[in-house]
């Protein structure tokens, strides 16, 4: 059976040939997220730029072409390095990868299919303290401190606090999961008591954050995933399980071109914010 990505491809060059003006498929330009997040596509994703205020891809997943998500992902992201910016003047977000063009399988996840994905290095301290700006995902211990090759650094439950904060209140359509590692987990939580935040807002992270069960303890990075957008109806908030050695349901072509001809031929996403 075809796989999900050749036929958005085969959708897309339907599409260009001109058989959009007969069937009245023209979009606004808005991204599409179709199906599970380990099952599905993105249509015409939106790509996060190299860097922008509070938030930079280092050159190892920029190199890796991941950088495409739903325009709510990349508005949370442009969103929540703002709010990092602010509040710890000289801090970025390190953004990994979100998707690749046009979603689907890739050599780096199960996941990150639809647009709706996207992982984070984590923040770290050096010995005395001080802020590091990570380029690269370290692994962290249940005591907050790294336990593989290179300088020790510290978890900085600190600046994590503020991003997991910011992903929480960020407008759109919700963050649906956080994975990181439990002990990581604990110490974020124990951050945002001692912070003062109020107690709904650390129920709802608490809530979020949690260390998956079925893959990487997620020890060296944080992995966000959002809720679909409402207008996305072809989406699934839900991964695909399927049985073992059983045929894994495909995104169909028809479908998907219904659901870009149901956008409006006029008009533009309206974010909540200027994104650069």
């Amino acid at each position: 059976m075809t796989r999900p990505a050749a036929m958005l491809g085969a959708l897309l060059a339907a599409l260009t040939a001109g058989a959009c003006a007969e069937l009245g498929v023209v979009g606004d330009g808005t991204t599409v997220s179709w199906g599970p997040p380990n099952e599905g596509v993105l249509i015409d994703g939106t790509r996060l730029p190299r860097e922008g205020e509070g938030f930079v891809v280092h050159p190892r997943w920029a190199a890796r072409g991941t950088q495409f998500g739903t325009d709510e992902l990349v508005d949370v992201i442009a969103h929540v390095g703002r709010v990092v910016a602010e509040t710890h003047p000289g801090s970025r977000l390190a953004v990994g990868d979100l998707s690749i063009a046009g979603g689907g399988r890739s050599p780096h996840h199960r996941s990150h299919q639809t647009g709706r994905d996207v992982d984070f290095v984590l923040f770290a301290r050096d010995a005395s303290g001080k802020p590091v700006d990570s380029t690269e995902m370290r692994h962290f211990g249940a005591s907050g401190k790294t336990v593989d090759a290179g300088e020790p650094l510290w978890f900085d439950a600190e600046r994590q606090w503020t991003m997991v904060r910011a992903l929480v209140e960020a407008p759109g359509p919700g963050v649906a999961n956080i994975f990181l590692y439990a002990p990581l987990r604990d110490l974020v939580l124990d951050e945002a008591r001692a912070s003062g935040a109020p107690d709904a807002v650390i129920d709802l992270a608490g809530s979020l954050l949690a260390q998956p069960g079925d893959s990487a303890p997620h020890d060296d990075h944080m992995h966000v995933r959002l809720f679909c957008a409402a207008d996305d109806t072809g989406c699934s908030d839900y991964t695909a399980r399927m049985p073992p050695k059983k045929p894994r349901k495909t995104a169909v072509e028809e479908a998907m071109a219904a659901e870009i001809a149901r956008r409006p031929r006029i008009g533009s996403m309206l974010h909540f914010g200027t994104r650069w």
